[in-house]
């Protein structure tokens, strides 16, 4: 059963890359940004196995979530010495304050979901699941900014979706008669 959930998340990435069009041309700027995604994924990918193995240890999400702010505190502040201060914006700046409110909130749930699967397959379809953020991305993008998502945009949304729903049905299949939290 590894296998079709594995192609599930292939699937969904699939989806997000037919909704982004990357294009990387000749600029450097191109490639620096693909590089920069690259390394953004890769980094993501590498924390959310650290959190897996945290949690398996006893750890509390609720410290995990706690540290994983200091360290980003202490990088930003390391970041700041290299690029200097921005002057605060104002009143828009404010909205930093909600936005950072409500990103911690997220960052417990996603410590949490990671932390309560506790096989590999379960791993598999929470990591499945996060690709959604593209699609309520592109929702938000079309109704606050009056975006347009395109042709293959919809197919790879409709990807995304799909490969979600399938693998939550196969990892629902592997553990028939377990409790939601179980399986």
């Amino acid at each position: 059963l590894q296998g079709p959930l594995i192609l599930t998340v292939l699937a969904g990435f699939a989806g997000v890359v037919m909704m982004l069009r990357p294009s990387i041309g000749q600029s450097q700027e191109q490639v620096f940004g693909g590089l920069v995604g690259l390394l953004s994924g890769l980094s993501a990918a590498f924390a959310y196995m650290q959190v897996v193995a945290l949690s398996r240890l006893g750890e509390p999400e609720t410290r995990t979530v706690f540290y994983f702010a200091v360290g980003s505190a202490v990088a930003g502040g390391a970041a700041l010495l290299v690029t200097g201060t921005s002057p605060w914006p104002g009143w828009p700046g404010l909205w930093l304050l909600p936005i950072g409110v409500l990103a911690a909130g997220g960052q417990l749930c996603m410590t949490r979901a990671y932390a309560s699967a506790h096989t590999q397959r379960a791993t598999l379809v929470v990591a499945n699941l996060q690709y959604s953020g593209i699609v309520f991305a592109s929702i938000f993008s079309v109704l606050l900014f009056d975006d347009a998502i395109t042709p293959l945009g919809w197919v790879g949304m409709a990807l995304i979706v799909g490969s979600g729903i399938v693998a939550t049905v196969l990892r629902a299949r592997a553990a028939p008669g377990a409790p939601a939290e179980e399986h």
